[in-house]
């Protein structure tokens, strides 16, 4: 069963002197028309879209009857009434439209209003509390404004109780019609802080990043928060990959001292020779580390005919500074545009 939990404060109105204590319950869970439509269709045998077009017609039916004039309608639930919102300053005060409404309401009746009339709830801290939030959501390449996700990049959300390792939790992103769309969890900190990306780039929008968990408590009902987002559909140029290393007239994956080094991969075309490097290690080394090839005097690398071309100036290197000899395992890094990605080649005989 759910454990029903209230926070007990100081109480700082007028009534202090009786009540110096007071409680606030704390909500948990509110269940959407569309997961109320499952649930009833489910009893009932009907699909969900119906159930709510038999909600919605009867609700509009009371509603067309309500405009001929005021009534009572009594219900399963309770009763649907007229009620008047908001205050008047005296007992004799006129209707003001500015702050007074006309509204529709549904009172639930008794045996509904007093479910928890002999509960005993369970007082809690901040501590203890096992209530979900989400605060906000913040894009790690760029960080204001906040609730604001570019494409797929990565971005970090910020709440409380977030345990998406809970019976049922999960997180993604809803639109304006419902329909979800799945992210995926890169890394998850703690229970307030966990990072994560959508799996697909979506249309730009309006959308709700919506968490369900239950807090940590096993026991307790799935509980649903959202944080309003909007989504720019940024699309980002192709990653860097490796896809390929060799030497000219060389098989795959390998390369001849004293030779050219040829790769081929994606993003290989934003080649800049003022910023971007090529580094290379071996791995029989006491302490392999990486050396950069095309530092100054050695190796020289551009882009042309596919491939990112390296001269065979990059041996100056290799040989005497990484003591690559035939049969060695070279570790290549080709860094682009502050974007790494490596490949591993054999050394064969000249």
């Amino acid at each position: 069963m759910a454990r029903h939990e209230v926070v007990i404060h100081e109480n700082t109105s007028a009534t202090h002197d009786v009540a110096p204590y007071t409680g606030s319950y704390i909500a948990k869970e509110t269940v959407a028309l569309a997961e109320f439509a499952a649930a009833v269709g489910a009893k009932c045998g009907l699909p969900a879209i119906q159930v709510i077009a038999i909600i919605g017609g009867a609700f509009d039916a009371i509603a067309a009857l309500e405009r001929e004039a005021l009534v009572r309608v009594h219900t399963d639930l309770g009763v649907v009434c007229g009620v008047i919102t908001g205050s008047f300053p005296t007992a004799d005060a006129a209707f003001d439209p500015g702050r007074n409404a006309l509204e529709l309401a549904l009172r639930l009746d008794d045996a509904l209003r007093l479910d928890l009339a002999d509960t005993v709830p369970t007082i809690i801290t901040d501590a203890n509390l096992t209530k979900l939030r989400v605060d906000n959501v913040m894009d790690l390449e760029v960080e204001r404004p906040m609730n604001l996700i570019h494409g797929r990049h990565v971005f970090r959300v910020a709440g409380f109780n977030m345990v998406l390792s809970d019976e049922g939790a999960a997180a993604y992103l809803q639109n304006a019609q419902g329909t979800t769309f799945p992210l995926i969890i890169d890394h998850v900190t703690s229970h307030q802080l966990f990072t994560a990306h959508t799996a697909e780039l979506l249309p730009a929008g309006d959308y709700k990043l919506v968490v369900k968990s239950r807090a940590g408590d096993a026991a307790g009902p799935l509980q649903t928060s959202f944080r309003k987002v909007k989504y720019l559909r940024v699309e980002d140029p192709p990653g860097l990959t490796l896809t390929g290393v060799r030497s000219p007239g060389s098989g795959e994956l390998t390369i001849r001292i004293d030779s050219g080094i040829w790769f081929e991969g994606t993003g290989l075309d934003a080649w800049d020779a003022a910023t971007d490097r090529i580094e290379a290690k071996n791995d029989s080394l006491e302490e392999p580390e990486y050396r950069e090839l095309t530092e100054s005097g050695a190796g020289e690398a551009a882009f042309a005919d596919g491939v990112l071309k390296l001269d065979e100036g990059a041996w100056e290197v290799l040989g005497p500074d990484l003591e690559v000899t035939e049969g060695s395992q070279v570790h290549f890094r080709v860094t682009i545009g502050g974007r790494s990605a490596e490949i591993v080649a054999t050394v064969a005989a000249s």
